[in-house]
């Protein structure tokens, strides 16, 4: 589905497909603040992890393909998209490590991630289970805690 494109031009390429997703969809471009008042508000909602065609160029397909999921669903979401830049900064925050991603949430708690491109039978399976699903806490990326006092052997 994706076709390849001079860098320059898949990234004014991707822009032009959010401002086609905002006017068309209804879909809201987030920065980093608008990403925290956004999910604060009540109900569910979908959030776009885009990275840069040029690196990532099944990022296109999922634009393609969301829009479609969307209308679909049993019930009515709020969808957000993330610019690549502002992706990356909150990616961890939620341990998303594969491009792009749609982030589920309801009320403001996390109920998962779909990582990667799937398949459309994928995401009209996986988008409803995850809404449907119980709040967890996210699998953010783990720091590793260490004991000044503790001894470097394990026994």
């Amino acid at each position: 589905m994706s076709e390849l494109l001079p860098a320059p031009d898949r990234s004014e390429r991707l822009t032009e497909r959010f401002s086609i997703m905002r006017d068309r969809y209804g879909y809201t471009l987030l920065d980093r603040d608008g990403f925290d008042r956004f999910i604060a508000d009540p109900g569910a909602c979908l959030i776009l992890f885009a990275e840069e065609l040029q690196k990532i160029p099944e990022t296109w397909d999922l634009t393609v393909i969301l829009p479609e999921a969307v209308t679909r669903l049993p019930i009515p979401v709020r969808v957000g998209i993330l610019a690549p830049e502002t992706a990356r900064l909150l990616a961890a925050r939620y341990g998303i490590r594969v491009w792009p991603a749609l982030l589920v949430l309801r009320d403001g708690a996390y109920l998962g991630t779909v990582e990667g491109l799937k398949d459309w039978s994928a995401y009209s399976r996986l988008i409803p289970e995850l809404l449907a699903a119980e709040p967890s806490r996210a699998p953010g990326i783990g720091i590793p805690v260490l004991n000044a006092n503790a001894s470097t052997s394990c026994h």
